[in-house]
């Protein structure tokens, strides 16, 4: 079910946080850039890729990172206070038979049987469920008496994928007796709809063609009420390119650069213009945005490549949760100086 207003007061103390957006919104950014800012509040959070790539490999690679990640967490800077993991199917189904034989060199017998390989890479929707379970025990996880990992944070793979690994344990649901899997996929349905422990969060960029394939996943998320709406951030957003002051002198330039054959300042002049166009059409979409998506919506400024480090992350990470903690106002173009 979506939350009601201001669900994200303490977006950080949500169990599980779910990202996913259109292909090269800046999911990953904005994910490791939560984790840098939980790490640095004290947080112990633990980033999870469900084994489809290894982008915070990349992210974290100049960070600290020494050892790749795999399917079990690993620190990913060097104080040890961000960890990762990118989850492995073989991995998860013995991690998932584990947990109901309780002995893991028994599961790891189990799942090395021949036939029964062949069963889990053909069975509909195994894949999905172990990947599920492993994060059901991530969030279960408890050292000395305290929860293992706080956020975790879930980058997914694009929207329709993402959706459709999210929808699993209610299909398959409707579709099991009674059993242990059944009991599963209850307790997965149970912690992927409980918005005190989940949320699923958008990311878009604002252009035309993420901005249309966001509200669409976000009007479906309201109609079929099932993971909890968290929250939308808009990544990108560009500072104004053009001085405020400066537009309306835009045309009487462009007319001296026509009178007296200056093609420099026509070029220039040009320039400007295009610029006020890009600034328009953010502004536009970025509108239609707030005004069709309840709160919260959370404006990230753009980041220079040489801030993809610590420092310039958990600027991204205090924007976004600022953005999200303040009333919901009008883009403004001075979102930079602000974070």
């Amino acid at each position: 079910m979506l939350s009601g207003p201001d669900p994200l007061r303490h977006l950080l103390d949500r169990r599980l946080l779910l990202f996913t957006g259109k292909g090269g919104v800046g999911k990953s950014t904005v994910v490791a850039a939560l984790a840098a800012e939980a790490a640095a509040s004290g947080l112990r959070p633990l980033i999870v890729e469900l084994g489809h790539r290894a982008t915070m490999q990349g992210i974290f690679a100049d960070l600290g990172a020494t050892q790749p990640i795999g399917h079990e967490p690993v620190p990913v800077t060097a104080d040890r206070t961000i960890w990762a993991a990118n989850l492995d199917f073989e991995a998860a189904i013995v991690d998932y038979v584990a947990d109901q034989v309780k002995l893991r060199s028994v599961a790891r017998t189990i799942v090395g049987n021949r036939a029964l390989q062949g069963l889990f890479r053909a069975a509909p929707a195994v894949r999905e469920i172990v990947m599920l379970n492993k994060l059901r025990l991530f969030e279960r996880a408890v050292t000395r008496g305290r929860p293992t990992w706080g956020p975790i944070l879930v980058d997914l793979d694009a929207t329709g994928h993402a959706l459709m690994l999210l929808e699993m344990p209610r299909v398959v649901g409707e579709l099991l007796a009674d059993g242990p899997l059944r009991g599963l996929v209850d307790a997965l349905t149970g912690l992927f709809t409980d918005p005190a422990r989940t949320l699923l969060n958008l990311v878009t960029l604002p252009a035309e063609i993420p901005v249309q394939e966001t509200l669409e996943l976000y009007h479906r998320l309201r109609r079929e009420r099932g993971v909890p709406f968290g929250a939308l951030f808009v990544n990108n957003v560009p500072a104004s390119a053009i001085d405020g002051e400066l537009r309306p002198y835009l045309p009487e330039l462009a007319g001296l650069a026509a009178r007296e054959g200056l093609p420099d300042l026509a070029a220039d002049v040009l320039l400007a213009e295009q610029a006020i166009a890009r600034d328009e059409l953010v502004l536009t979409l970025v509108a239609q945005l707030q005004h069709e998506v309840d709160p919260p919506i959370a404006l990230l400024p753009r980041l220079a490549p040489h801030e993809f480090a610590i420092p310039g992350l958990r600027r991204l990470g205090r924007a976004a949760l600022s953005s999200l903690a303040a009333p919901p106002s009008p883009v403004q173009w001075d979102i930079q100086e602000q974070a």
